[in-house]
């Protein structure tokens, strides 16, 4: 609604300016075309002045006249010199009938001026043939003025209803991204709280592997939660450059396959991971970029089928070291690759992804993609739906 109403503002907004812009303009164009005309009947009413009264009016030599003080006046000299003979109506002489003109170039689109009366029942007056040229030159620059303000205007009315529709877009993924941070916590808090009623309630004193299992619980899902704040906190501290990174030569081998050994053992499905290290040494702050990488094989694990089949490998190029994880999950499609990385994207496609049997909301690929920036790199991602997904992390080498 609010997003509607501030079209609406805004639309109104441009229709009053777009009139008050052809209002101004008009009102312009009939001041020019008056002051052409009254420039040009002067002319006239001079080469009237210096005609023999008493002679016979010879339109020719009026024209010759005319002619001249056009040329030394500046104005366009493509005239007809027209004759006029009034009628009465009233008891008053109205002027408007053409008699007879010098030549027979006067069209509807000519500029008259005002007749000039000869005696009482004639007049003579000019048909300004083309003004336009004269018009073009003097409006020229209002026009352009005005188009250069139009489009001003309709660019700020643009941004101002793009910047109010992202705005409403970044509302609705944070209510979506709240949403589905607060379900994924219920459910450790839940584990944590159940957990600590049983031990509370004696029930299981005389169990002490029952025990000891709601205490490894209780562990776990606390430890999930830390882990989740932590997070959050370090997405934080590296979107305002906080957070300062201590980059040094890495072996990187046996960390991937403690990442792949604990990989395997959380797995609920069978699970083959490979690995094809080229490059093994890397200039990286190592626990950033472990935890990087535990992302994007957690996230191969959680969106994955009934087998899980997953590719780890590096090699070199000249500015970067590459660093590949590779799936053959559910996949993603276009829209949601635009989206992927953003701190709310995966919450916007939280619930379509919930009721698939996948939880999350997204932190992971955004922490990724954070920890990469704050190295100097990024993270690139090919998907395709039903088939795999390819995250490659562009690590620096300086």
């Amino acid at each position: 609604m609010q997003k509607n109403r501030y079209r609406d503002v805004s639309m109104v907004s441009a229709v009053a300016v777009l009139l008050l812009l052809a209002v101004y303009m008009v009102m312009t164009y009939r001041s020019v075309t008056k002051d052409i005309a009254e420039r040009a009947g002067a002319q006239l009413t001079w080469a009237l002045q210096l005609t023999d009264s008493g002679a016979e009016l010879s339109l020719d030599t009026l024209a010759m006249r005319v002619d001249s003080l056009l040329g030394v006046a500046g104005l366009n000299r493509d005239v007809t010199l027209q004759e006029l003979e009034g009628t009465m109506d009233n008891g008053q002489w109205i002027m408007d009938k053409v008699v007879r003109e010098n030549n027979g170039r006067s069209s509807s689109w000519s500029l008259m001026t005002k007749p000039v009366k000869i005696d009482g029942k004639r007049s003579v007056r000019l048909a300004l043939n083309n003004p336009y040229p004269e018009l073009a030159r003097r409006l020229s620059p209002l026009f352009l003025i005005s188009a250069i303000i139009l489009g001003f205007f309709a660019l700020i009315i643009i941004q101002l209803l793009r910047f109010i529709t992202e705005q409403e877009q970044i509302a609705e993924l944070r209510n979506d991204f709240s949403y589905a941070m607060v379900h994924d916590m219920k459910s450790p808090l839940s584990s944590i709280i159940m957990g600590a009623h049983f031990l509370h309630s004696g029930k299981v004193d005389d169990k002490p592997q029952i025990k000891e299992k709601y205490y490894t619980i209780i562990e776990d899902e606390a430890e999930h939660l830390l882990a989740l704040v932590n997070k959050l906190l370090t997405i934080s501290k590296l979107e305002n450059k906080k957070l300062i990174l201590n980059k040094w030569d890495i072996y990187i081998e046996p960390i991937i396959n403690d990442l792949v050994e604990k990989a395997k053992a959380k797995a609920t499905k069978p699970i083959e991971i490979t690995t094809r290290l080229e490059v093994k040494n890397l200039l990286a702050d190592e626990q950033y970029l472990t935890e990087a990488i535990a992302n994007l094989i957690d996230n191969a694990v959680k969106y994955s089928k009934d087998e899980i089949r997953i590719e780890i490998k590096t090699w070199d190029t000249d500015k970067h070291v590459l660093l590949k994880v590779r799936d053959n999950g559910i996949g993603m499609t276009k829209e949601e690759q635009q989206v992927i990385f953003d701190k709310f994207g995966r919450a916007a496609i939280h619930e379509k992804n919930r009721k698939g049997g996948v939880s999350g909301f997204g932190l992971g690929l955004n922490y990724v993609d954070q920890v990469m920036r704050a190295h100097g790199g990024k993270v690139t991602v090919a998907s395709e739906k039903d088939k795999f997904s390819e995250f490659t992390l562009y690590i620096p080498k300086i």
